[in-house]
């Protein structure tokens, strides 16, 4: 089994990089708290999934304390495990919980939002050199699903093309990214 775990401080890019993981075929699993990794794990082995992907968070009790642990037990069952963290300067977080007008989860009425994301950071301290440790802050969401696409090694040229033939009477596709208007064709 292929197992990535993806950490980090909030506002860093953990949704997007599940995201990506999930569109390049992985099975992800979101907000798990660290107790249950190794429970999922077998589980989702068990039931023929060989791309796992499980985004951890701090603010999930009993937070990441033992993740150390945990990774190796999990590399003692012969699995490949990697774990991600993802991170962004201060600055770049304030201006993502700003722009999203998002509450950060340890923000509070006696913790302003830079006090909030320190105090994670603090939290985080110690699972940061467990992995790969990836810098988000200059990225846009499209860059950051490329380079998490990169980092598992999933064929970028692989593309998948759905062809949809629709009548305009009944609209066009809800779903439909491009849409060609070919009634100028000759009918063969």
């Amino acid at each position: 089994m292929d197992l990535l775990l993806i950490g980090g401080v909030s506002g860093s890019g953990k949704s997007v990089a599940l995201g990506a993981l999930e569109d390049s075929g992985y099975y992800a699993v979101n907000n798990l708290p660290l107790p249950l990794v190794t429970e999922t794990a077998r589980y989702l082995a068990n039931a023929g999934r060989d791309r796992v992907a499980i985004a951890l968070d701090v603010k999930t009790a009993p937070g990441l304390a033992g993740l150390a642990d945990t990774i190796a037990r999990l590399r003692g069952l012969s699995w490949s495990v990697r774990f991600l963290y993802l991170d962004a300067k201060t600055e770049t977080l304030v201006k993502r919980f700003s722009e999203t007008r998002r509450r950060h989860p340890f923000s509070s009425d006696a913790r302003t939002l830079t006090e909030a994301i320190d105090h994670e950071r603090a939290l985080l301290a110690d699972t940061r050199p467990l992995g790969f440790a990836f810098d988000t802050s200059e990225l846009p969401a499209a860059a950051l699903r490329s380079w998490i696409k990169d980092f598992v090694s999933v064929d970028a040229s692989k593309l998948t093309l759905l062809l949809e033939s629709f009548g305009f009477k009944h609209g066009v596709p809800l779903d439909a990214d491009l849409v060609f208007d070919v009634r100028c064709l000759p009918n063969p």
